[in-house]
């Protein structure tokens, strides 16, 4: 799957003046993301294939696929789950099992074949260990991802605790918060934890383990604040209002990436190394089907549970209707879609309701129960069966936010910048709002 060629290309990027409307800066940030994303399909030396988002045309079908969905009944969570050959079944119909996070990557319209990570003539080997929450660590892995395949070297994802060997003295001490459990008072760990949900990402462990023995490796273990400021890290990329930054041209010639734009470049090496596991992709995408997301909807995403303690957030959903209306008005030509709510406090959901009862708000909510906000620090007291149920649920809006037409959030939170790049190579950024001040000045946001 090599696609490596001669051919060069650049972009050329248009300079937003500080004296533009909003609506001409909305229309160059569209024309800039689909000049980013022609870019991308060119260096790949690939025909460009719009994606195909097609709305469920046979209701009985839809109907049906309703009734058959055990998890419309909040109960059957804790007994009953659809085996994956029910829901394969159910799973190849409708608007959102045609979205592009509910097929597989090799089904795209734009091919994202895996990435070989055993590949590596660089003898730095990059350790990293898993200290944060889901999205949190996400996004560094993907940065260590691009690098490690930028310098053409291997990478690992220490999942457990302890010392890599006695040698170092302990210097590369890892603590995978993730899969930290206190069972009956003992420390133990959920391992593998990743690749319960998602394929592999990085060497195995017995090939670390492997490579490690050599003697032939420098290990090193970036720190967080290492990994930001590396060429693919940090956040700049992402909210920084200058082009030079945010379209820069960059290449990763063994995966075939020439001269390709930052943005676009990191969606589609994600879409390469998050293969979410067919089974738990199936399940999710049949649980928003049956929440009647049959067409292009909007995805409103609320942060509330772990953060109270950490940063001021929004405390009313005022914002987040407003801005709503203004996308419909901007994006689905005055008629109000279906609003997704992402959320880990579900107490939110009667709040929009409340403040547009002739709005239809569907949530994951009204599966899976998280009332009382999700406090990052419980999880080590969770069961296995807690922490599926929980990143079952965190997938399946992970996807619904990811597919929206339009998408409104916080920056306070991981999931916003990782959901950013789990969009569409043709989404662009005036899809994408935030809902907390202050806006980045030169950007719709």
């Amino acid at each position: 799957h090599n696609h490596n060629h001669n051919h060069n290309h650049s972009a050329h990027l248009i300079m937003p003046s500080s004296h533009l409307s909003r609506r001409v800066k909305s229309v160059l940030a569209v024309t800039t993301a689909l000049a980013a994303a022609s870019l991308l399909f060119a260096s790949l030396n690939k025909d460009y294939r719009p994606f195909l988002r097609t709305p469920a045309n046979d209701e009985q079908e839809h109907r049906q696929l309703l009734q058959l969905n055990s998890f419309n009944d909040p109960k059957s969570i804790q007994t009953r789950t659809p085996s994956p050959t029910d829901i394969l079944d159910q799973a190849r119909s409708g608007f959102m099992h045609n979205t592009q996070w509910c097929r597989p990557p090799e089904e795209d319209a734009f091919p994202a074949p895996p990435i070989d990570y055993n590949q590596c003539e660089n003898p730095q080997l990059i350790h990293m260990d898993i200290n944060g929450g889901m999205t949190s660590y996400l996004n560094k892995i993907l940065k260590v991802a691009m690098w490690a395949a930028r310098d053409n070297s291997c990478f690992y994802i220490n999942e457990g605790l302890g010392v890599l060997n006695e040698a170092d003295g302990g210097k590369h001490f890892s603590h995978s918060k993730l899969g930290y459990r206190l069972v009956d008072g003992q420390d133990t760990y959920m391992i593998p934890f990743l690749t319960r949900y998602f394929g592999q990402m990085g060497l195995e462990k017995s090939r670390f383990e492997e490579m490690l023995a050599s003697g032939t490796y420098d290990v090193i273990t970036p720190s967080p604040s290492d990994i930001n400021h590396h060429d693919f890290g940090g956040k700049a990329s992402l909210t920084t209002n200058d082009p030079k930054k945010r379209f820069e041209i960059m290449s990763i010639p063994q995966l075939g990436y020439n001269n390709v734009e930052r943005l676009s470049l990191k969606k589609h090496f994600l879409r390469r190394m998050f293969r979410i596991n067919a089974d738990v992709r199936d399940r999710a995408c049949h649980r928003l089907a049956s929440q009647g997301l049959d067409d292009e909807y909007m995805a409103l995403s609320v942060r509330r549970g772990d953060k109270v303690t950490e940063t001021s957030i929004l405390d009313t959903v005022d914002p987040y209707i407003r801005l709503a209306e203004e996308g419909i008005n901007s994006h689905f030509d005055g008629k109000v879609p279906t609003m997704f709510v992402a959320t880990d406090d579900c107490s939110v959901m009667q709040e929009f309701r409340d403040a547009r009862p002739e709005w239809t708000f569907v949530s994951e909510c009204d599966n899976a129960s998280e009332a009382n906000g999700f406090v990052y620090k419980e999880m080590k007291l969770w069961s296995e069966e807690q922490t599926d149920a929980h990143f079952n649920k965190f997938i399946a809006e992970m996807i619904g936010m990811a597919s929206a037409r339009y998408w409104i959030g916080v920056a306070t939170t991981n999931v916003s910048y990782w959901v950013y790049f789990m969009r569409s190579l043709e989404a662009t950024d005036d899809s994408f709002i935030w809902a907390d001040p202050p806006r980045v000045p030169g950007l719709p946001w």
